[in-house]
């Protein structure tokens, strides 16, 4: 699940405790390049903005001045790791937040999004013990706990999920993740057999406008044999335009389950996506889904076996049709 997977931290201000604004709000403004001479701080603050606006080479470029100009100074460092990980660039991010930390062991934001790139490259236990550190240096780092609960989810520890995420929650419980943590936590719940708790969730997350959470209110009302009702909540939620857009991959993911797109013009969609495994993984789950809901079990388990033949371990998907393989072995 690729649109999803882990909460990325943002641009980091020139002290190691204050997060700018996020992504949604990044402004468009132009930021004067620095004149000669002009201070590393000063090339922080041009990287920062070239961020803002989605310029990430000209980012990268202005931390690298920085640092040239000033070694010592977690800043640079901290935002160039960050903009490494906006471009995946995953062992560059990881390595500029080593030495952002090294300089400034107290560095809350580094270690959050040094566990966030170790959790995307599928290293749950070390990106567990960064958010570890991260929660530490701020007990009401609420990402922090959402990312650590997520991490557990992947690892099975679903105890310490639920805990973690019910933290994530509490701490913040309106703010523009707090749908992804209502979508994780539902699945938690579900892997728990915790049908209502689920139910809940879901409902939660896609009413606060996270897609998947409508597909997975899918699923539950299915599997309580509720599916006149499970079409008809499914449909309701498709017709709203802020949470499903026509080009959307989610929308296409939603017109599959509603019978209005087939399964090759999805699978076709998905290996042209410029992330197919990922999305491979997603178009096999949901194939194994209706096949299940279809009494076709057979059918399912061959599709959920695709889905993790996939390799996409840092996707809910994989996971999910780990569990729903391991469901349809049992004797």
């Amino acid at each position: 699940m690729v649109r999803l997977t882990f909460l990325i931290g943002y641009y980091l201000t020139l002290t190691s405790i204050t997060f700018l604004v996020g992504p949604r709000a990044w402004s468009q403004e132009v930021a004067p390049a620095p004149a000669p001479g002009a201070s590393a701080d000063a090339y922080v603050k041009f990287g920062v903005e070239s961020g803002r606006k989605g310029d990430l080479a000209s980012a990268i470029q202005a931390f690298s001045q920085a640092i040239k100009i000033d070694p010592k100074w977690a800043p640079a460092y901290g935002n160039r790791g960050y903009a490494y990980s906006l471009e995946n660039k995953l062992d560059e991010a990881i390595a500029d937040y080593d030495k952002a930390i090294q300089i400034e062991p107290k560095y809350q934001d580094a270690y959050y999004n040094r566990g966030t790139a170790k959790a995307q490259k599928a290293q749950f236990d070390a990106a567990i013990d960064d958010f570890n550190q991260a929660i530490s240096l701020n007990p009401k780092y609420a990402t922090a706990y959402y990312n650590r609960g997520h991490a557990k989810y992947f690892k099975g520890d679903l105890d310490g999920a639920l805990a973690d995420l019910n933290q994530a929650i509490t701490l913040d419980p309106n703010s523009p993740s707090s749908s992804v943590s209502y979508f994780i936590r539902g699945l938690v719940r579900h892997a728990q057999t915790d049908r209502e708790g689920a139910v809940s969730d879901f409902q939660r997350s896609a009413d606060s406008g996270f897609p998947y959470g409508a597909f997975w209110f899918w699923i539950v009302k299915m599997e309580n044999a509720e599916r006149g009702l499970a079409r008809t909540n499914l449909e309701d939620y498709v017709a709203k335009p802020e949470l499903f857009k026509p080009d959307a991959w989610s929308t296409q993911i939603a017109n599959f389950l509603l019978e209005k797109l087939p399964q090759d013009q999805l699978l076709t969609k998905a290996q042209a996506d410029s992330a197919p495994k990922d999305r491979l993984c997603e178009v096999w789950f949901y194939a194994g889904m209706v096949k299940y809901f279809a009494g076709d079990t057979t059918g399912a388990l061959s599709c959920f076996q695709q889905s993790t033949a996939t390799g996409a371990s840092t996707s809910e998907e994989y996971i999910e049709a780990q569990r729903q393989t391991a469901k349809l072995q049992q004797p």
